[in-house]
């Protein structure tokens, strides 16, 4: 991957970890970013978290009613986006993204 390509990825999932609600907009852009880089190893591994993250937004309980994202829920997720951002700019491989942010 190169340099530009790493730099807009990691911009991307920072922009949607900095998202106050909803914004299907950016998440597209992430999630697409994400899936078309899907060789690269760090981007294999939170592509799942960006899925879920959308279904945070989505879900419905028993009744089928919308409800929202706890706040610790969107936290993790948020965090991880900035620590796979940071690694991706670090060129880190995986092993050593998951031992430095505990992902």
């Amino acid at each position: 991957m190169d340099e530009s390509t790493r730099a807009e990825i990691a911009d991307k999932l920072e922009s949607l970890a900095s998202q106050q609600v909803w914004n299907p907009e950016v998440w597209q852009q992430c999630h697409d970013a994400v899936r078309g880089n899907w060789d690269h190893e760090l981007l294999a591994y939170v592509y799942d978290d960006v899925i879920h993250y959308s279904g945070l937004f989505h879900a419905r309980n028993i009744f089928g009613f919308r409800v929202k994202p706890e706040r610790y829920q969107l936290a993790q997720y948020r965090q991880e986006f900035r620590d796979i951002a940071t690694a991706l700019r670090q060129r880190m491989s995986l092993d050593d993204a998951k031992q430095k942010y505990e992902l």
